[in-house]
């Protein structure tokens, strides 16, 4: 009896072709399909899973939100200006009547997703509103610390494309009068596009934040009432919340420092 080499003969069943060519058209179509299949976009939560750290509520996903301040992230999968093409370095103030809606907006998607913060929200004033094309950052504030994030795609009543951050920083984590304190800063998520923010307390002497973006140049900060914020596409501060971030800035005496924040 021969004896029979089990490899090479099911090597010999294998249907598949031993030598393919690849200039064949079959061959050469199948590589044509498989390059032009976009990868599967990473499933987005409407509602991340909230869990308790060292006394704040913090999400899941998202934007990383301040380690002294309670925050949800509330990142949605529709809406939205995918390439950011109306986005500027240079915010500008909102209408009377567009920053009370963003506010309201604001607000609203905030008495959804964080119910125990019901009463803050409804006490707290818009510190800033501010927009950058067709998009609107929003900060509330209110007494003990209480701030409340949103980004969208524009002031309307239920935004199409939105995510934000909700707490309070406490007493011992507040700013001096010539420093900054981050609540939200980080890389997040928007209709499977990111963007960076940093958002935060800024003391009494400070007058001016920025800042010098590798992809974008300066970015100027909205600094009133005690608040600063400023955004730009891309992933920018992926990693900020633990190395920290460098922002320039001007007081009201007009001197000038680097200030580093993290979370």
């Amino acid at each position: 009896m021969t004896k029979l080499d089990e490899l090479h003969l099911l090597k010999t069943l294998d249907p598949a072709d031993q030598a393919p060519d690849p200039h064949h058209p079959r061959a050469r179509a199948g590589l044509h399909r498989i390059l032009a299949t976009e990868p599967a976009a990473p499933a987005v939560r409407a509602r991340p899973h909230r869990r308790r750290v060292a006394g704040r509520i913090a999400a899941a996903t998202g934007l990383v939100a301040a380690g002294t301040a309670a925050a949800i992230v509330v990142p949605a999968a529709i809406g939205g200006d995918p390439a950011f093409a109306t986005w500027t370095a240079r915010p500008t103030a909102m209408s009377t009547a567009d920053r009370a809606k963003a506010a309201e907006a604001c607000r609203e998607e905030h008495r959804s997703g964080s119910p125990d913060y019901r009463d803050e929200l409804a006490a707290a004033t818009p510190a800033i509103a501010e927009r950058r094309g067709n998009w609107s950052l929003v900060v509330l504030a209110g007494a003990d610390g209480f701030s409340a994030l949103c980004v969208a795609d524009r002031p309307r009543p239920l935004f199409d494309a939105f995510f934000g951050s909700i707490g309070a920083t406490r007493s011992a984590d507040r700013p001096g009068p010539r420093e900054l304190t981050a609540t939200s800063l980080g890389t997040g998520a928007i209709d499977n596009h990111e963007l960076s923010v940093a958002v935060g307390l800024a003391g009494a002497e400070v007058a001016e934040v920025s800042y010098t973006s590798p992809s974008r140049g300066r970015v100027l900060a909205s600094v009133t009432d005690g608040q600063f914020a400023l955004w730009l596409p891309g992933d920018d501060l992926a990693g900020a919340s633990r190395r920290g971030v460098p922002l320039r800035v001007t007081y009201h005496d007009g001197s000038t420092a680097t200030v580093t924040v993290a979370l």
